[in-house]
């Protein structure tokens, strides 16, 4: 979808300085020549659209992230003061922290979200 209102099938219109000579090389020389455009192989030009964030509060998926990560991290910094056999105990030790303390942390932050971003007005049926 275009945010430029263009329509998709442009027909060429004729400058009026070529109308002269019927040369649309000597139309100007000023002018710089068409920029190539990227086309797909049925030769239409595809549309860009650019999404713009106004707002800097971080949203649910940075949280959501953040929260399961810091509980991983901690476990994984702290598993020097435990005494685990081998790597592979400190890997279910940090995964265990991520998934018992960060999923119910994520879980608190999805919620507290949702209920931040409810319209106060009631909805009608």
């Amino acid at each position: 979808m275009s945010t430029v209102n263009d329509p998709e099938d442009r027909e060429p219109v004729d400058d009026p300085s070529t109308e002269e000579t019927g040369d649309r090389s000597a139309a100007r020389e000023d002018e710089a020549p068409p920029a190539p455009s990227e086309e797909t192989a049925d030769g239409a030009v595809p549309d860009t659209s650019i999404y713009v964030r106004r707002g800097r509060t971080p949203t649910l998926g940075f949280w959501v992230a953040v929260l399961i990560a810091l509980p991983a991290l901690a476990a994984l910094i702290s598993s020097p003061f435990f005494d685990f056999p081998d790597l592979g105990a400190v890997v279910n030790f940090v995964l265990l922290a991520a998934t018992l303390v960060g999923l119910p942390l994520a879980a608190i932050a999805a919620v507290v979200d949702a209920v931040r971003h409810r319209s106060s007005k009631t909805r009608r049926r």
